[in-house]
């Protein structure tokens, strides 16, 4: 679990800061171009509470991979599912049940990742991280109930670029990195390319020789852009990250000691692909877009489950997830009106594979879990006056699951749809103060139970909720200090859980309804030429109206994955401009 409460802002700043904004030679915060809403607009006027990382404070705080984003981004955690890179994804308190799908989704350059495999890819050369909070089901669909993150590449173009680095620290740690970009024919065809490799010994010793849990990395992806008009443009993306390390589950008595004995020499191994066509066509004021995707993981591992000398307690897994997405959208900008409609669509073909070995017997698994969506929904901003305008979606969607597993000889399938409307009311003040307020609705698809006792259903269904926001975007001292703020109210219903129908057995099932409220802060500020200061501030309360099962009644109790508790993260930013090093050394005497 990636969690953090901390505060480490000091003195000085703050007096520096004091002195500072009044400071006629001062330059305000740069102006930040998101595309949350998936068109491009002014951070600061758009009704959405976010968290947003530029190049230079990604850089900063040493954001490599997807779990480095969650300790700076108020009310998002990731849940480290130990192996593979899969992360759980948990936003204001909620999280999905069924493996296959997510509360929070993820986009890189575009492309979906909605389960938690894989979830946790490397980052290189990113241009800008945004972190929606609150459902976003309207524009991006399934698996955003809770929140989407949107992590966007530079694009290469006639400016040459390139980086070089590497890195040595303990336990034989080294990591090599470079990535380049630039045209290969000047104004109509480019490129960019990245990479990394990473290894590290491990730190727990088996007393049969050797360490167990050493790790090695391997990340490359190329970027391929071509203009043939000022109105037309191609990407090709594809991406490679593949991960060999040795057994990361440690839960033997003495693991305390770091130190364990075993004959079974373990390991976690994945690959992940993919794969991304991009088209922007600017017709008469008219921007089409289309993605096309391919995403395939791959995990294969070998744990002991208690690290002894006998190798009757162990587990092997060989599974490949694969998605292919494509989606269309159509915008449109008027004097006060603009608009954007947009088809989605993607099938999932999932093959899981899993043994377990004890002393007795051995228990296979193997599953055919395939699956098809699509989504079709529209976008629509009104500026009432000058000073108020209207925003509202809605978005239908239409999921079907199949699942066969020929160990327990079952055949399952269900189908889910939904409707996500979304309506916000933004009040721009002025240049420096804008307010808003949002209703939207959110789902995560349900799932099967194939364990569940008989009698009992082998499905669960979607869980939905309602959340209610207000917000204030604001800044100060001439664009020198932004103050963002978000109060939210979530109703959920058919909440996903694990329930026990009688004593020592359990199953999932939409047995419960909960509460999530809280609140959401975030500061930017320029405290010197050269330094800016970051700081958020996030808490979340999520609670059970109603849930019992044979073991108790859990109304009032706290959900699990949300505890209740501050999250601070607070940092310093220093951009230091080449220039004014020079000068600086020159005025040295």
């Amino acid at each position: 679990m990636f969690y953090k409460k901390h505060i480490t802002l000091s003195v000085v700043p703050i007096l520096i800061f004091t002195n500072s904004m009044n400071a006629k030679d001062l330059q305000s915060l740069n102006t930040v171009t998101v595309t949350a809403q998936k068109v491009e607009e002014n951070i600061q006027e758009v009704p959405i509470s976010m968290t947003f990382f530029d190049t230079y404070s990604i850089e900063d705080k040493q954001i490599k991979s997807v779990k480095d984003i969650a300790p700076y981004t108020p009310n998002l955690m990731l849940f480290d599912n130990s192996g593979g890179g899969s992360f759980t994804p948990t936003m204001r308190g909620v999280k999905a049940r069924n493996t296959l799908s997510t509360a929070v989704g993820m986009y890189i350059d575009g492309i979906p990742t909605l389960n938690i495999n894989g979830f946790d890819e490397t980052l290189m050369d990113i241009e800008r991280i945004e972190v929606l909070k609150g459902p976003q089901g309207t524009l991006y669909g399934k698996g955003t109930i809770a929140g989407a993150i949107n992590i966007i590449t530079k694009k290469p173009d006639n400016e040459v670029r390139g980086k070089l680095g590497l890195e040595l620290g303990s336990d034989n740690k080294k990591e090599y990195f470079f990535n380049t970009s630039g045209p290969i024919v000047k104004d109509k065809f480019y490129i960019g390319v990245s990479a990394k490799h990473y290894e590290k010994e491990g730190f727990i010793t088996n007393t049969n020789g050797g360490k167990i849990d050493d790790r090695a990395h391997a990340y490359g992806k190329i970027n391929f852009r071509y203009t043939p008009t000022d109105h037309l443009e191609f990407s090709l993306l594809s991406s490679i990250l593949k991960r060999d390390d040795g057994d990361n589950i440690v839960n033997g008595k003495d693991s305390e000691d770091r130190v364990v004995t075993s004959d079974l020499d373990g390991y976690d191994k994945s690959e992940t692909t993919t794969h991304a066509l991009k088209i922007k066509y600017d017709i008469n004021d008219y921007l089409f877009e289309s993605i096309t995707t391919n995403r395939e993981f791959k995990y294969v591992n070998l744990s002991n489950y208690h690290f002894t000398k006998n190798t009757d307690f162990h587990a092997k897994r060989d599974d490949t997830y694969t998605k292919i997405s494509q989606e269309f959208k159509l915008s449109h900008s008027l004097d006060t009106f603009k608009y954007l409609v947009g088809f989605y669509a993607d099938k999932d073909d999932n093959k899981i594979d899993y043994i377990s070995y004890y002393p007795s017997a051995t228990y296979p698994t193997n599953q055919d879990a395939d699956g098809d969506s699509i989504g079709l929904f529209i976008h629509s901003e009104y500026d009432i006056n000058d000073k108020i305008s209207l925003m509202s979606g809605i978005r239908y969607d239409k999921d079907e699951r199949e699942l066969q597993d020929t160990s327990m000889r079952l055949n399952l399938s269900k189908s889910d749809s939904a409707v996500s409307p979304k309506i916000s009311l933004k009040y721009q003040q002025d240049q420096h103060n804008m307010f808003y307020a949002t209703i939207a609705k959110g789902y995560i698809s349900g799932g099967f139970n194939i364990y569940s006792s008989p009698g009992y259903s082998k499905k669960f269904d979607k869980q939905t909720l309602w959340n209610y926001e207000v917000g204030a975007k604001n800044s100060f001292f001439d664009h020198r200090l932004f103050l963002n703020s978000a109060l939210f109210y979530m109703d959920i219903s058919d909440l996903q859980v694990k329930t026990s129908p009688e004593p020592g057995k359990s199953y999932i099932s939409n047995a419960a309804e909960a509460t999530s409220k809280g609140f959401e802060l975030e500061l930017n500020a320029k405290v010197t030429q050269s330094l800016e200061l970051f700081a958020s501030y996030g808490y979340t309360n999520i609670a059970f109206d109603k849930f019992e099962d044979v073991n108790g009644n859990y109304k009032g109790n706290q959900n699990s994955y949300a505890p209740k508790q501050l999250i601070i993260a607070v940092c310093a930013k220093a951009l230091v401009e080449s220039i004014d090093i020079i000068k600086n050394l020159r005025n040295i005497k």
